[in-house]
């Protein structure tokens, strides 16, 4: 078994469902901290529960206020992004390569996060638009024609020997759509449509967003992803 299969095999154990190895190399040194690759995965929220984010007014809010968030699907599934991050990290380590694993507690870690700012340099999304899985939406969030929005994300920078992709990120196609920017009872999200020309200030006020899910839950790409398991069912 080659290498990356023995990888994308570790990845798949952990429960990564979304699995792309990319081209970082172009990134500037700041950004990718002199690795050429990142490995970059996922799992996808299911459909059920965001039917109930959906159905359910000011949902999070509630959850905080019932003292329930720590069961909750979102966090639980950002929880094990993060663990699968560094498990990877430890996996690609073990093998003699190096590696990084960009999970919350590490970038905070290891000092590579602005807590002022809310910023890393580099975040999964950018990755992920190199992967070609999606474009950034006006909401600041990745949006994927197959899931929408609704995927937790992590990765990992490596030296490893891999067989990666390299893509033009993918122009916006949220077009003249505002619904996450009208359903946003923040004002966070200021309604522009991204191109990687732009600063994410010029997408969303960070420090108003409350991350209550309804914009992501309520873009229209997230809800054909909903809407295609309900429409299998009998």
């Amino acid at each position: 078994m080659s290498f990356q299969n023995l990888l994308l095999q570790e990845l798949k154990i952990r429960g990564a469902k979304i699995i792309h190895f990319v081209d970082i190399s172009q990134i500037p040194r700041n950004q990718n901290k002199n690795f050429p690759s990142a490995v970059l995965f996922g799992i996808p929220l299911s459909q059920p529960y965001l039917k109930e984010i959906r159905n359910t007014p000011l949902y999070v809010e509630k959850m905080k206020q019932n003292g329930e968030i720590s069961t909750d699907e979102f966090h639980l599934t950002e929880l094990k992004t993060d663990q699968i991050a560094d498990d990877i990290e430890y996996f690609l380590r073990l093998k003699g390569f190096e590696a990084y694993s960009q999970s919350e507690k590490n970038i905070v870690r290891s000092g590579f996060y602005n807590k002022q700012l809310q910023t890393t340099p580099l975040p999964h999304k950018t990755i992920a638009s190199l992967a070609g899985l999606g474009w950034i939406g006006k909401h600041n969030l990745l949006v994927t024609p197959k899931y929408g929005s609704a995927i937790s994300m992590c990765s990992v920078l490596t030296n490893a020997p891999l067989e990666t992709v390299l893509h033009q990120p993918q122009q916006s196609l949220c077009g003249s759509c505002t619904i996450c920017k009208n359903i946003c009872v923040a004002n966070a999200i200021k309604g522009t449509n991204w191109s990687s020309q732009l600063s994410r200030n010029e997408l969303i006020d960070v420090t108003k967003c409350l991350t209550c899910l309804e914009c992501m839950v309520h873009c229209p790409f997230t809800q054909k992803y909903i809407d295609s398991y309900y429409s299998r069912l009998p």
